[in-house]
């Protein structure tokens, strides 16, 4: 294998560790901005080194495994949501041809589809009432919210005609943007993301309020910390694949507009309360699919013509 594919191969892994740190900062920020308090200002130069001051706590507790959980998958679990996050990350849309993807759309749905098998198992070998009851709203809610999702790809992959993220970029350069025919899909892609990364106000998986912080709720020290990279790295790239498919072609615009999602998902937390779990299935099934059937004939007949 070339070394330079090797290299341009590693970059997104180590560039999405540092950026989940400082995306952490950011998002405390944002919230002490909004809720008007003050956020971290303590650590260095405007908190600026909080992310690793937290992280170093972190790996230095105890990792604490019960008595009655499944030692092995119990270790395991963190280990495989980290890793399932970070190959996503191999999708980046590079220019140069030096790591492509000819159906990197089909691989995304795919990296998306089994990442809930991390939260499974997470919830299952815990042996606790409150992680298995979490691991089953990730199970559930992740099926329902992967089928308008997968209209959404469908609608960007008809009007390009392509399957891979570079070329859905390149095909938009110029002032022509497929949020323009798609910004009803845009709409329902935010909300589909937020739930399939259990954001506020979808974040169920880990209610606080009903599940006592849900399918980690065993985990401390070290396991907790990759649990939580994982969260946010599937969040900013959820953030960039956004970007990708509406605004792609210029990487500018791509990424103001990456960093304008990341943006929304912590508004969202924000100033959004969480809704009821009944709730969030029936938007799912009666309302967001109803709608992407809607646009996916709608794309069907506009592209015939």
């Amino acid at each position: 294998m070339n070394v330079v594919s090797v290299v341009v191969s590693i970059i997104p892994f180590v560039g999405a560790l540092f950026a989940v740190g400082f995306y952490t900062l950011l998002e405390r920020k944002i919230l002490s901005i909004i809720m008007i308090r003050k956020g971290p200002s303590k650590v260095s130069y405007m908190g600026i080194l909080q992310p690793f001051s937290d992280a170093g706590k972190l790996l230095c507790k105890e990792f604490i495994v019960p008595t009655r959980a499944n030692v092995g998958p119990f270790i395991l679990a963190p280990a495989v949501m980290l890793i399932i996050s970070l190959l996503g990350w191999l999708l980046y849309p590079y220019k140069s041809a030096e790591v492509f993807y000819v159906f990197g759309v089909i691989l995304f749905m795919a990296i998306t589809s089994v990442s809930v098998y991390g939260v499974m198992m997470s919830g299952w070998v815990s042996n606790s009432k409150y992680s298995l009851l979490g691991a089953v709203r990730a199970m559930a809610q992740s099926i329902s919210y992967e089928i308008p999702m997968g209209f959404i790809f469908f609608c960007v992959v008809l009007c390009a005609g392509l399957f891979s993220f570079q070329e859905i970029s390149m095909y938009q350069q110029g002032l022509f943007f497929f949020f323009f025919p798609l910004c009803g899909a845009l709409v329902v892609w935010l909300l589909c993301v937020l739930a399939e990364t259990n954001r506020a106000p979808f974040d169920f998986v880990e209610g606080e309020s009903e599940l006592v912080s849900g399918y980690n709720v065993e985990y401390s020290g070290g396991g907790f910390a990759v649990m939580f990279i994982a969260e946010y790295s599937s969040i900013l790239l959820s953030s960039v694949v956004s970007a990708v498919m509406f605004f792609g072609g210029n990487e500018v615009l791509t990424g103001l507009f990456t960093l304008a999602v990341a943006i929304f998902f912590l508004i969202t937390r924000a100033s959004l309360p969480r809704l009821r779990y009944d709730k969030l299935m029936n938007l799912c099934w009666t309302v967001l699919l109803c709608v992407m059937l809607s646009i996916s004939v709608c794309a069907v007949v506009l592209v015939s013509l």
